[in-house]
């Protein structure tokens, strides 16, 4: 199991949460909770300010892929 893990509400909106309890909600990717370090172009390290543990993730600034209709 990973120890910091990335939601997305139905709203859009992104929640990262670590197993140390600490959970943050997104507001313009303007994380004060969590650090973020892109490592590439696909992954970021994000790491927990409270424990300090760490993971990498997806992306977190790319926008949500929303549903296109097909004609």
């Amino acid at each position: 199991m990973r120890p910091i893990t990335l939601d997305v509400d139905p709203q859009g909106r992104r929640i990262l949460s670590c197993t140390c309890g600490t959970i943050e909600i997104a507001r313009a990717n303007d994380w004060q909770e969590f650090t973020l370090e892109a490592v590439d172009n696909d992954l970021t390290v994000v790491t927990c300010a409270t424990c300090e543990r760490y993971t990498r993730l997806g992306r977190l600034d790319a926008e949500p892929e929303t549903p296109q209709s097909i004609w």
